[in-house]
């Protein structure tokens, strides 16, 4: 019983140590950290933070213009054809992912569906335009699939 009590003595102090170690480790690399600002994140050249206009082609040519912004919080917000908002996300040196929904509304202005819209995108060298795939998927307001649009997009800086 007592070499139990002894070994557990060691163990608790041996963990102690090293969760001190570790603790205090924390402590100094915390106060050498220095944070991006803000500014900086939206000078970031190759980031796609800003308005852009698009021409969206769809499979049977078809084009559509379309305007959005993505912001620097990860949001976004489309503005036409139709309303929506979603997110975006840098998924290497230059290329992003973005998502939103897009509402659908008739003539009289009544919602009559959705499209949820998902795009993989890479920036230019210059960081001025985009291009863009990935797909639309169209749904009635109870959710029922419409169809699915596969879709290229070209952007451009507003």
């Amino acid at each position: 019983m007592r070499s139990r009590l002894v070994r557990f003595l060691v163990f608790s102090l041996v963990t102690g140590v090293a969760l001190l170690g570790i603790g205090f480790g924390v402590v100094v690399h915390q106060g050498s950290t220095q944070y991006i600002s803000q500014a900086h994140a939206v000078k970031d050249p190759l980031s796609p933070i800003g308005a852009w206009n698009l021409i969206v082609t769809f499979p049977d040519g078809s084009q559509s213009p379309s305007s959005l912004r993505f912001n620097k919080d990860g949001t976004m917000i489309n503005y036409t054809p139709g309303p929506g908002t979603g997110t975006w996300s840098m998924i290497s040196s230059n290329q992003f992912q973005y998502q939103f929904v897009e509402q659908i509304f008739d003539s009289q202005g009544n919602q009559i569906g959705y499209v949820d819209v998902q795009q993989q995108a890479t920036l230019s060298a210059d960081v001025t335009i985009y291009t863009a795939s990935g797909q639309g998927t169209v749904h009635a307001m109870d959710g029922t699939v419409l169809a699915v649009n596969l879709t290229t997009t070209l952007a451009t800086r507003a």
